[in-house]
């Protein structure tokens, strides 16, 4: 930068000083102004920063009590007092903001976890979940095939199961057609293994309800227990075939997905845990990774998720020489570098060049990863087993005309439901089931594309003269 030789040396160096020292010189000369504006003219010390408070506070702390500390020094009376706390008082401090224009960590959004409407507005506008919470899918249709949209024609009391809680979306809407029965002896009972959102849950339907844990309890009855105990709680509160209406949505909620600490997310840096209930004593995903031999692997990657490159990645991940991944981000990457040769040897050795050839690649890839941590969630919580009991259990719980509807995400779920109601309609058990799925309207999957591969089917229980025949 060139300077004309008129300009005194003083301006010069500061014209070639760096902004940051200029902010640092700006700033370490405000609390002197400050301080100097009621000591008498004369006695106010040459500045110099002062070592002793560097250690212990920031730049502007340290300034502003050493400037305090030798006026108290150095002034008597009233004035150096009023100096003193003018100069000690607490700086104003600037709300936290987001880190650039939408924070990606689950920790950072602590707008949408504190509830704030006009953020929550914004996020369901761009067809995202906002952090913390879940968005309930396809509520219409769930009440339709449950049979609450009529249910005030039905003047017998109803007896309402949601066998996976979550954030109760879908039970504050049935509890919304309970109350407006007007106290019939109609209530909800509803079932999560996961102890540290059912007790947030909880709070919150019965905040909506007006409620307190002591007043009409009976209304709404939260369960800790994974839903595979349904046909024994339901038998220990003497409501065997008494129940009118069941829901089971077999999805994660977006509440465990969005927290980099469970471990169900691979877009995220997170623990290999995946455990519904974190409070459970069972191995979890990297533990069982440890455990499994890779025949195990290969066959439990087949069965839970119909992968079919479940052999080169068993091998790779577990296999001689490798060493188990420790987070999600970690298996992640492991799995993309073993398929990836994979999926350019079926292109006859080509890498693919084409953006629009990469970009389905980079989609087969996350396919993939997304499989291989369904196959382990499965497996670590036993999902297959809990859902094979609920379904052997179900003609006993069901009321006559009871109805039961199933929200399934994969093939694996979607099977097994579609086998028990087939089977169980032939033998007379039920007397209408859904033989083709219910899936989301266009219009959900735009706006909640975590709906996207949702599927309901429904069964209505037959009575027992259609049984005895």
């Amino acid at each position: 930068m060139f300077f004309p030789p008129s300009l005194p040396s003083w301006m010069i160096s500061l014209g070639r000083m760096r902004t940051s020292n200029i902010l640092f010189l700006a700033n370490a000369i405000r609390p002197i102004a400050i301080v100097s504006s009621f000591a008498p003219a004369g006695s106010f010390p040459k500045p110099s920063m002062p070592g002793r408070w560097t250690h212990k506070y920031t730049q502007h702390q340290a300034l502003d009590l050493w400037a305090a500390s030798k006026l108290e020094n150095e002034c008597e009376g009233e004035t150096a007092g009023t100096a003193v706390y003018a100069a000690t008082t607490k700086p104003h401090r600037r709300r936290e903001r987001y880190s650039g224009r939408y924070p990606r960590n689950f920790k950072d959004k602590y707008k949408e976890r504190m509830g704030d409407e006009e953020t929550i507005k914004k996020v369901l506008a761009k067809g995202m979940t906002p952090a913390g919470t879940h968005v309930p899918i396809m509520i219409e249709e769930c009440l339709q095939y449950m049979g609450l949209e009529n249910a005030s024609e039905n003047k017998q009391p109803l007896l309402v199961v949601d066998c996976t809680l979550g954030y109760g979306g879908h039970s504050s809407y049935i509890l919304k057609h309970i109350t407006d029965r007007g106290g019939d002896g109609s209530r909800l009972v509803a079932f999560d293994q996961d102890s540290i959102e059912i007790k947030k849950t909880e709070q919150r339907l019965r905040t909506a309800l007006n409620q307190t844990t002591n007043d009409d309890a009976d209304l709404l009855t939260a369960v800790n227990q994974n839903f595979q105990t349904l046909g024994t709680y339901i038998s220990s509160v003497n409501q065997t075939g008494k129940v009118t209406s069941l829901l089971a949505d077999l999805g994660l909620s977006s509440m465990q997905i969005d927290d980099n600490d469970r471990g169900f997310t691979y877009k995220r840096s997170g623990p290999l845990d995946m455990r519904m209930n974190p409070d459970d004593n069972i191995e979890t995903a990297y533990d069982l990774l440890r455990r499994l031999r890779v025949r195990q692997l290969k066959s439990m990657l087949k069965e839970n998720s119909d992968e079919l490159f479940a052999t080169e990645i068993a091998v790779g991940l577990i296999g001689k020489g490798a060493q188990v991944p420790e987070t999600t981000t970690e298996l992640a990457d492991r799995v993309r570098d073993i398929v990836l040769p994979l999926i350019d040897k079926q292109n006859n050795g080509k890498r693919q060049s084409s953006k629009q050839q990469m970009k389905e690649t980079k989609k087969r890839l996350d396919s993939t990863v997304a499989r291989v941590m369904q196959a382990i969630r499965i497996e670590v919580n036993g999902e297959f087993k809990a859902l094979e009991r609920v379904l052997d259990d179900l003609p006993s719980v069901l009321s006559v005309g009871g109805r039961a509807v199933f929200l399934t995400f994969h093939s694996g779920e979607d099977r097994r439901v579609k086998k028990a109601f087939k089977s169980g309609f032939k033998s007379g058990i039920y007397s209408a089931w859904s033989r083709d799925v219910v899936r989301p309207s266009r219009e959900e999957k735009r706006n909640n594309p975590r709906s996207t591969c949702c599927k309901l089917r429904w069964a209505i229980r037959s009575d027992y003269k259609e049984l005895e025949q």
